[in-house]
């Protein structure tokens, strides 16, 4: 998690995309010597000095500690070493990211005869739905060659050769990476669509998922961690009357899904009073905030972490900054490639009635300058576009929501490539308190904060209707409500073709008889809108596994989705 490793890391992968007939070699800025001492597969004939401590551990004349990673192995006295791949390993293996003493990158790889060579464990999930082309085998082996931080941060999905270029030494695959950082993304952030993320909260356990359900699926969110019993040696989730994740659950998904990345969310709406107190409390509350976070990815087997806030003010800007820096290295220091997301907000305009603040308030252009290097994946929530503020009726999600929230995103420079969309496996619902139109739903009087929360609480006359009816029963004073509301008014709602919004890829019905508006997307709305901007971000997500109609088999939403990003 060195600055330099970063960069020695992208000088390797130029000097091999060099076989490829991109531009080579690059000029280095910084000593040869540095720059060498932080790549995993620099040293022998550069003059710099290691030592192995074990068959995957070597240390640098600093006796600073570092691993071999992936499939390399440490051998002392290495041309290329300290890290290279084991005898026999592929056809004619040779070390990585080899630097000369003028500081060039030499374009020593492993001899590629075809397209089926080993990929690295570490960036399977960068690459997953691509097809293994020479240039991704290359990116998967300096995955696997380049110690501690860098490495994955280069690696996006599958280029054929022939196509294969070098842009400028600070960007590649579309993230950005300068020698400044601390920290780098992760494998997580694969361009082209091809990342599935789905939330997992503790209300939908139900017992487990099963194998359809997690069709497509790259990256699980358990959600959400007891942030008001944590310590450095305890860590646990919100408690659930339908059961809870344990240290185990991560491990058992991984045996479901190959290659899948299983991480936990921090916060969450009405969950995230800890974050903020943390950030409110300066630097010192921050390191003990980021240090029980350390703890949880170490006690529950995680790979990364997933932050939640909702929503940090332009006046916690800067503290919102740093405990992102500060999470990410922290998740590092355990895994090296260990991933960190952001949940940030799609209501780019409504303002608090009560504070005066949005929901956006700190995504400023200074932000994603000094995040977008940092963060995985930002996991934007294109739904509740329309809440308990809003006084006129209006889509909660769908494709206008989608195009509007990533127009403002752009426009504050968000990283597109590390942007996931998100969806819903939920209806929604309001009670009006005047008359509307079953055949014009949209832009009907809604009664507002005041009339849809008592004593700034939800009263029940607005609410999410769940596909999977089962979850119902875990709603405690709402679950009557919610029984009410789907079998009086939802069952009775007319077929698709009379509900449907088109250009908006959404769908709206107002319930005459009961005077409730309610605001969906269907498995089609989901499939377009995934198609039509899945060439342009990395990926989508969803909110929750469990909540389809078929429980934790999955449904026809989530479906829709997985066949999106499976292409």
């Amino acid at each position: 998690m060195r600055s330099t490793t970063t960069y020695s890391a992208l000088l390797g992968l130029f000097g091999t995309l060099s076989v490829l007939g991109a531009p080579a070699p690059i000029p280095q800025s910084a000593p040869a010597s540095s720059a060498a001492g932080s790549v995993a597969g620099g040293g022998g004939s550069s003059g710099f000095s290691y030592t192995c401590s074990g068959e995957k551990d070597w240390t640098d004349a600093s006796g600073n500690a570092y691993k071999c990673q992936g499939d390399t192995v440490c051998k002392d006295g290495a041309p290329g070493g300290p890290c290279v791949w084991p005898e026999g390993y592929g056809a004619g293996s040779v070390a990585l990211g080899q630097t000369d003493a003028g500081g060039s990158v030499s374009s020593a790889i492993p001899t590629l005869t075809s397209n089926s060579a080993p990929l690295g464990s570490s960036v399977q999930s960068s690459v997953a739905g691509s097809s293994p082309t020479a240039t991704s085998v290359v990116a998967s082996a300096v995955s696997s060659a380049v110690g501690e931080s860098g490495a994955s941060s280069v690696v996006g999905s599958a280029t054929s050769a022939a196509s294969a270029s070098v842009p400028s030494p600070s960007t590649v695959s579309g993230n950005t990476t300068t020698s400044s950082n601390s920290t780098t993304s992760s494998s997580s952030s694969a361009s082209g669509g091809t990342r599935f993320v789905g939330y997992w909260e503790i209300y939908s356990n139900l017992g487990g998922v099963e194998t359809t359900q997690m069709d497509g699926i790259t990256h699980v969110i358990l959600s959400f961690i007891d942030m008001n019993s944590w310590s450095a040696s305890s860590a646990s989730f919100a408690e659930s009357s339908n059961g809870n994740f344990d240290a185990t659950t991560a491990d058992t998904l991984r045996g479901m899904s190959s290659g899948v990345k299983v991480t936990a969310a921090l916060g969450g709406w009405g969950l995230d009073e800890p974050i903020k107190t943390a950030a409110d409390g300066g630097e010192a509350a921050i390191k003990t905030f980021v240090q029980n976070a350390q703890s949880v990815v170490k006690l529950l087997n995680l790979d990364g972490l997933d932050l939640d806030w909702e929503f940090p003010t332009a006046a916690q800007q800067p503290a919102f900054v740093s405990m992102v820096k500060q999470l990410k290295a922290a998740i590092q220091e355990v895994k090296p490639d260990g991933i960190l997301s952001v949940a940030i907000g799609s209501r780019t305009t409504q303002k608090s009635p009560t504070t005066g603040a949005m929901d956006v308030d700190a995504m400023t252009s200074d932000t994603f300058s000094e995040l977008n290097d940092v963060v995985d994946m930002w996991n934007v929530m294109t739904y509740d576009f329309v809440n308990r503020y809003d006084t006129k009726t209006g889509h909660q999600s769908g494709g206008k929501v989608v195009e509007d929230t990533l127009k403002f995103y752009e426009g504050v420079g968000i990283d597109l490539q590390k942007v996931n969309i998100g969806f819903l496996n939920t209806a929604k619902y309001f009670t009006l308190t005047e008359s509307c139109s079953a055949s014009e739903p949209i832009g009907c009087p809604m009664g507002g904060v005041d009339f849809f929360e008592t004593g700034g609480k939800d009263n029940g006359k607005s609410g999410w209707l769940r596909y999977n009816a089962e979850l119902d029963q875990g709603l405690g004073e709402y679950a009557e409500i919610n029984a009410e509301m789907r079998s009086q008014s939802w069952a009775k709602k007319p077929d698709d073709s009379q509900t449907a919004f088109q250009a908006e890829k959404a769908h709206a019905w107002y319930d005459e008889a009961k005077k409730v508006f309610w605001t969906w997307t269907t498995a089609d709305d989901n499939k377009a809108i995934c198609e039509e901007y899945k060439s342009k971000v990395g990926g989508m997500f969803v909110w929750s596994m469990n909540q389809d109609e078929n429980g934790k088999a999955g449904g026809s939403h989530m479906q829709a989705l997985a066949e999106c990003v499976k292409g």
